[in-house]
């Protein structure tokens, strides 16, 4: 597109790619505005009139809900994987598979940690909360869909696994989607290292292997 020429303006669309204009200009500002994001802010954003935001959402607690749901596509971070070289040994394959997961998931972790404390209601969502709201769970079509994809990379290993591809694939999503990584982001990628290490080569060392009920003697 040439720089002379205008995008074209969110209130010239159809009513739906009014809406997902309108959400996909919102996105960037919610990480340092939360629920405090005007209106006016949002409008600026878009390059619509005020009043156009209010045309395509009833308010602005549904335009932030509509935000939440974008924010749980999984098209990206699904074709990141699926970019992922194709050489490489399997261990390497799927860590970096699993930590592009792990950073996509932080990324929605601090979407909703920002809307709750600036006083969003995110329970009323569909994203479904961990007990004690600790952050959301990943609906199952983000499983899913993220499934598929690590399943995708690891297909060409399968004559190395005890089970299946797609069945491995799941297992990863739980060990870098869920609670209990340190803030650090460099401690983190190193925990989800970690924990696909484990994954594939078991939590027992040599040595305490024959110590263990049913292991090898």
């Amino acid at each position: 597109m040439s720089e002379q020429q205008p995008r074209r303006r969110a209130s010239a669309m159809a009513p739906d790619e009014r809406r997902e204009a309108i959400v996909q200009a919102t996105l960037p500002l919610l990480a340092q505005h939360g629920a405090n994001i005007t209106t006016r802010q949002i409008a600026q954003a878009a390059g619509i009139a005020e009043g156009t935001v209010f045309r395509a959402f009833q308010d602005k607690d549904e335009l932030l809900d509509a935000c939440v749901t974008a924010a749980f596509r999984s098209d990206e971070v699904c074709a990141a994987i699926r970019r992922l070289p194709t050489e490489g040994d399997v261990a390497t394959r799927l860590t970096e598979a699993a930590l592009l997961v792990h950073d996509d998931f932080a990324r929605l972790g601090d979407l909703i940690q920002v809307l709750v404390t600036s006083g969003h209601d995110i329970r009323k969502h569909k994203p479904p909360m961990r007990p004690g709201g600790r952050g959301p769970r990943p609906p199952m079509d983000y499983v899913d869909d993220v499934s598929t994809a690590i399943a995708s990379v690891l297909a060409q290993h399968g004559e190395h696994f005890r089970v299946p591809a797609d069945e491995l694939a799941r297992m990863t999503i739980p060990l870098v989607a869920g609670p209990g990584f340190t803030t650090g982001h460099q401690d983190r990628r190193a925990a989800v290292r970690t924990r696909i290490d484990v994954l594939l080569h078991g939590a027992l060392t040599d040595t305490d292997d024959h110590d263990t009920p049913g292991g090898s003697r």
